[in-house]
């Protein structure tokens, strides 16, 4: 073999050597963010064998692939141990349809808004019917309990302390999942939840589902993601905000709530002036 040919091969396997180098050092150089999810959120966020499915589960994974300095770790757990560990700092970030609130937005950052829900009135088929939270208050429906730690209690909350004269029957408890709180409605234990469109649609074909219905969209929200208070986590807040705005501008967002919230909330009438609406 010619010389030429050996220096040749050598210079290329050293150049080789250095690439790989370069990117494993790149890898290693990315901040790891510790992504937190609550379990029993379908169609919203699903644990697999794969790692986090749904809306939010292929947001945070489009996220991971366009910020190459961080790299997306998600634990799935409780709700309440979600803000558990978001208040202490074990975790970076929330990831769940997270709503407006006062109190929270106060105690964490908050990104740019991550996507719209449409929210609905789930009630039995044969059951008693409402078309609005109003309704529900004056017929004196029964409300499924909602876990305190859960935005939907923030926002029928907020109703009754805005209507001292037509209240709600709410009740607050610990965590629950969609499926657990739609089945009591199917049974007749309680004649309505209030829960996003797909929500509902996500149960709809199951024994319990088959017996539900869900009114005419009662109002829209927009979620955001949550994150533990810290220096580093300013920057990464920044970081996420301006890729959730690509995200929303290049059509992403609307992508992913076609795939998996079986409507477009986009298109629905008031979506552009509720979406965004508390950054």
């Amino acid at each position: 073999m010619k010389l030429s040919h050996l220096v040749t091969r050598a210079a290329l396997a050293g150049l080789a050597i250095l690439g790989l180098s370069a990117t494993t050092g790149s890898a290693s150089a990315a901040t790891t963010v510790t992504v937190a999810a609550p379990n029993g959120n379908s169609p919203y966020i699903i644990n697999t064998d794969h790692g986090a499915s749904g809306y939010y589960g292929a947001l945070i994974k489009r996220i991971d692939r366009d910020l190459p300095q961080y790299k997306f770790k998600t634990t799935f757990t409780s709700q309440n141990a979600v803000f558990a560990g978001l208040q202490s700092g074990k975790y970076d970030v929330a990831m769940s349809n997270f709503w407006y609130n006062k109190q929270r937005f106060n105690n964490y950052y908050h990104t740019r808004a991550n996507g719209l829900d449409d929210l609905r009135l789930v009630e039995r088929k044969n059951g008693k019917k409402a078309n609005s939270l109003s309704e529900v208050a004056k017929k004196k429906l029964t409300v499924v309990p909602v876990s305190t730690s859960d935005a939907r209690y923030s926002l029928l909350e907020n109703y009754n302390q805005q209507h001292p004269n037509n209240k709600l029957n709410l009740k607050g408890i610990g965590d629950q999942t969609t499926g657990d709180a739609l089945k009591q409605v199917a049974s007749g234990k309680y004649d309505v939840a209030v829960y996003p469109y797909a929500a509902y649609k996500s149960v709809q074909t199951t024994p319990a589902g088959k017996n539900l219905t869900a009114s005419k969209s009662i109002g829209l929200e927009s979620s955001y993601f949550l994150l533990h208070k810290s220096p580093a986590n300013k920057k990464l807040t920044q970081a996420m905000n301006k890729e959730l705005q690509k995200l929303h501008d290049d059509g992403y967002l609307e992508k992913l709530t076609n795939k998996y919230l079986y409507e477009n909330t986009f298109k629905l009438p008031g979506a552009q002036k509720e979406f965004n609406a508390h950054n």
